[in-house]
């Protein structure tokens, strides 16, 4: 429950580890270190001069990527790790509280503290820019960082995602400017004080966390209040009603707002757009990905970027060359039969944006794999998820990944199934694993299918095997055609 007393409480913690960075006080270890939000954190801790270390349960490209930057990962929870002496930890909200290793840690008097609470304190002394909101977060952020490089500032950023093929999370620059991605799934977001806030929309989603719409709009509000000036997307009804009375701010949007996008070209896998200020062109912009929402990221980008006094023409050759974040309608493989895409999508709104994208696919049919992700999500949102999946031909339904959650009445994917028969006509099937769900789709698969990989668990396992199935069909058409 979002509760303006806790967020105060934590706000001490804030200035707390202010403190501790300052003071340049190390070893510092954080427990779950291989999640990507957990990972950035390390990153900017390293770049402030503190010894860094991490554990995770299982080792990903995330921790090899930490590794070679010199930040030693240990697979593996163990309270051994403590034997370093850690001056202070950082967990993972992905860690139980009976974790040994971090009961150890209490045990022994050694400051615990939340990843919310670090990277809000990482913020001090930059000019810093803060991106949340429900939906379009991650890609913003990395937009806007994305331009602010390639435009000769050298900001830091810490991006909720995979930006590149070196398994990047995040960077630690030398400017004095700093581009995070701000989490409101546990209210932290409002620990923030930023220069420039950035809230792309504002909807029910994290229902294990904010018990009603009155405290999510709270949570927001308190995060605008405390910004220097915020950007928000003016078609939307949540960010509006919380923020258009807001003093210092600007709207965004395809109908509303001082900042706005007119669509000149959609294509499957690009889009075009006209950037207006003020009901005026200020010019225009190629992206070499498609959907609408990822114009209302680049047009918020844009408005950023023009706060640094950056030219339009070297802002949008900047977009024109921006690769979208790793799962955000990512292309695992591609031949002239068949696709496959792997997306994040685990909100009913962003599924309804992934069919958008996929309804532009050349494809005869759209075959799909969905993961729910959280028991509490999937029983609050059910109805709504069967609704979004207008346009796909057959869809398999996943085990629901709990995320560390109990299961609860309505959770499951057999509940889910039950909405799809009365909410929508997808011909559906439930699976009991991972490897039934690809053993299954993978026979109903054939040329001229799209095949979606959708969810924010571990589903991305069956896109990788999808992957891999493709390359063996091309081998053998290959062969038959020596």
């Amino acid at each position: 429950m979002h509760d303006r007393s806790r967020i105060a409480r934590l706000a001490a913690d804030v200035a707390r580890v202010r403190e501790l960075i300052t003071q340049r006080r190390d070893p510092v270890h954080l427990i779950g270190i291989g999640g990507v939000g957990m990972a950035g954190v390390a990153v900017m801790l390293q770049s402030r001069g503190l010894r860094v270390s991490g554990c995770d349960g299982v080792r990903s490209s995330v921790t090899d990527w930490l590794q070679k930057l010199g930040i030693p990962v240990s697979i593996g929870q163990d309270v051994k790790h403590l034997e370093a002496k850690p001056a202070w930890l950082v967990r993972s909200p992905a860690v139980r509280d009976e974790e040994p290793e971090l009961k150890a840690a209490e045990a022994a008097g050694l400051p615990v503290f939340p990843r919310g609470v670090v990277l809000p304190a990482l913020l001090h002394s930059q000019r810093s820019i803060a991106v949340s909101g429900a939906h379009g977060k991650t890609t913003t952020t990395a937009m806007i960082a994305h331009i602010l490089r390639r435009c000769g500032i050298d900001a830091s950023f810490c991006v909720g995602g995979i930006v590149d093929e070196n398994g990047a999370v995040a960077v630690a620059g030398h400017d004095p400017v700093i581009v995070v991605e701000a989490d409101e799934s546990d209210g932290t977001v409002a620990l923030y004080s930023p220069d420039i806030a950035v809230v792309t929309n504002v909807e029910m989603d994290h229902v294990d966390y904010f018990e009603s719409q009155s405290e999510l709009h709270d949570c927001f509000r308190q995060f605008g209040e405390q910004s220097g000036f915020v950007l928000f997307g003016a078609d939307d009804p949540g960010a509006s009603e919380i923020f258009r009375s807001f003093p210092n701010v600007e709207g965004l949007g395809f109908e509303n707002g001082r900042w706005r996008a007119r669509i000149v070209a959609e294509k499957s896998f690009s889009i075009s757009f006209e950037a207006l200020r003020d009901g005026e062109i200020f010019g225009r912009v190629e992206l070499s990905i498609s959907g609408r929402h990822n114009v209302l990221n680049a047009i918020a980008a844009i408005a950023i970027a023009s706060r640094f006094e950056i030219p339009f023409a070297k802002i949008a050759a900047a977009l024109a060359s921006f690769k979208p974040v790793r799962r955000r309608f990512e292309i695992l493989a591609r031949t002239e039969k068949r696709i496959v895409i792997s997306d994040y999508a685990h909100h009913p709104t962003e599924i309804r944006a992934l069919m958008k994208q996929a309804a532009g696919l050349p494809h005869e049919r759209i075959l799909a794999v969905f993961q729910p992700h959280r028991y509490t999500r999937t029983a609050a949102l059910g109805a709504d998820f069967a609704r979004s999946f207008g346009g796909v031909d057959y869809l398999v339904l996943a085990p629901t990944y709990a995320a560390f959650e109990q299961p609860v009445a309505g959770g499951d994917i057999r509940d889910l199934a039950k909405l799809f028969e009365s909410e929508n006509k997808v011909p559906s099937w439930c699976a009991d694993s991972l490897l039934a769900a690809w053993e299954h789709i993978r026979d109903k698969w054939r040329d001229g299918d799209a095949l979606l990989i959708v969810g924010a668990g571990d589903v991305e396992k069956i896109a990788f095997w999808a992957r891999d199935e493709l390359l063996k069909l091309q081998i053998a058409d290959y062969k038959l055609q020596k």
